[in-house]
């Protein structure tokens, strides 16, 4: 079964001669994830620092 991109795969990449190549840190910013969801990064944090504290206890209580 033929590859429908087989057409450009193998396509040689032209480097621009009017702009300077973006710095890899800034490459990788252009795809890093966003924040979809409002306020879940503080919810995941706040979560991490309970059970943090839930295993302190625990670890107290075991000794």
């Amino acid at each position: 079964m033929p590859n429908n991109q087989d057409d450009i795969i193998n396509i040689k990449y032209k480097k621009s001669t009017k702009y300077p190549l973006m710095p890899l840190e800034k490459r990788a910013a252009q795809f890093a994830p966003f924040s979809v969801l409002k306020g879940f990064d503080e919810a995941i944090e706040k979560k991490k620092k309970e059970m943090e504290r839930k295993l302190e206890k625990s670890i107290y209580i075991n000794e």
